[in-house]
């Protein structure tokens, strides 16, 4: 029996002594202080809103120059469908004049000059706008390009960023 009551007793005593451990080692820790973020990162998560603000401003104006784009290429088709049809009416004025002059009708003759040179300044004009349109059309492409390229930039540094994340997580 002294074996027994040894082994209860030194049982007791160890429960005594294992139990608040065990408790100890399950509690949460003490709160502590939030870590402090890295200045490197808040710079960069800065940066990158600012870049994503820019790729939005550049996916808007990549669209309107896309729309510019369309509405020149429509322009220099129409201009080019008013050269041809002045160029047609003046080649028909220029006939008429032809045979007015062999019929010798002076009135007519003097109508057909006035159209021909109406003929001819729509014409120039025509080949202005043309000229114009075509222009803008150079223009357009142009900034479309750079545009790209300022979205293919901000791209680029999302990449680099998501890296620098990664690795500011891991310190």
């Amino acid at each position: 029996m002294a074996r027994w009551t040894t082994l209860v007793v030194s049982g007791a005593i160890l429960a005594t002594a294992w139990i608040p451990a065990a408790w100890a080692q399950t509690t949460p820790p003490a709160p502590t202080a939030p870590p402090t973020p890295d200045p490197q990162v808040q710079q960069d998560r800065r940066e990158l809103r600012r870049d994503r603000r820019d790729l939005k401003q550049d996916r808007r104006d990549i669209r309107q120059d896309r729309r510019d784009i369309v509405g020149d290429k429509q322009d220099i088709r129409s201009d080019r469908k008013d050269i041809y049809s002045d160029r047609r009416d003046l080649r028909q004025d220029e006939k008429q004049l032809q045979r007015d002059r062999a019929a010798g009708n002076t009135e007519a003759v003097k109508k057909d000059r006035a159209e021909i040179a109406g003929d001819r300044k729509d014409l120039r004009g025509d080949r202005r706008d043309l000229y114009r349109d075509r222009k803008d059309l150079q223009s357009d492409r142009k900034d479309l390009r750079e545009d790209n390229r300022d979205r293919r930039e901000v791209n680029h540094d999302k990449g680099k960023l998501y890296r620098d994340k990664k690795a500011a997580s891991a310190k």
